[in-house]
């Protein structure tokens, strides 16, 4: 019985995302969308092959009690390689963030290219505040660990390991671990 539940609220989940995706003009080929995804894209989105994603606690349940969130606004773009898999986290894109391939992101992670707001009072009150943004880059191999924020402006090298509960901001070099709130370098690999 309980196997039939599932798979009623799976095939739900995967109509409910499909109509999202089709609804945007965006294809759902060599994607794998475990639970509902959360997903608004008003720019351009660009995903490769064999991308997994995880979006309910019942899909990864280290993954904290959350869903998957896209949001991708008017001039973003947002690009995501080949074997990349995430779990229940949120991506916000306002210039441009790109994650290659092989890159594994950890549940509960945030991964913003934008500070939404400004630091100036008076430039915060305004109606069109959107806060300064920069481009992210997640290099192929890189592996963020659970509950990782990463901020604008974040380059992180290849096969690099950024740990669980760091805050990333600035470059990262290649085959390097680094943790911590601000993020500090461990090891080389």
């Amino acid at each position: 019985m309980l196997k039939f539940i599932r798979y009623i609220v799976s095939g739900y989940c995967f109509i409910y995302n499909y109509m999202f995706f089709f609804l945007m003009g965006i294809k759902f080929k060599g994607l794998k969308v475990n639970g509902k995804l959360f997903f608004r894209c008003y720019g351009e989105f660009n995903y490769g092959s064999n991308v997994i994603i995880n979006s309910s606690h019942a899909a990864n349940p280290i993954g904290g009690n959350t869903f998957f969130s896209i949001v991708v606004c008017e001039k973003g773009c947002l690009t995501i390689g080949d074997n990349v898999g995430m779990s229940s986290s949120a991506i916000y894109c306002i210039k441009n963030i790109t994650i290659m391939d092989n890159v594994l992101i950890g549940g509960d992670c945030k991964i913003y290219d934008t500070d939404f707001h400004s630091i100036d009072p008076t430039t915060r009150l305004q109606d069109n505040d959107k806060g300064l943004s920069k481009p992210v880059l997640i290099k192929s191999g890189a592996f963020i660990g659970t509950g990782t924020i990463i901020l604008k402006g974040t380059e992180i090298g290849e096969n690099s390991v950024i740990g669980a509960g760091s805050v990333v901001s600035g470059i990262i070099p290649s085959n390097q671990v680094w943790a911590g709130n601000p993020v500090k370098f461990i090891r080389n690999i």
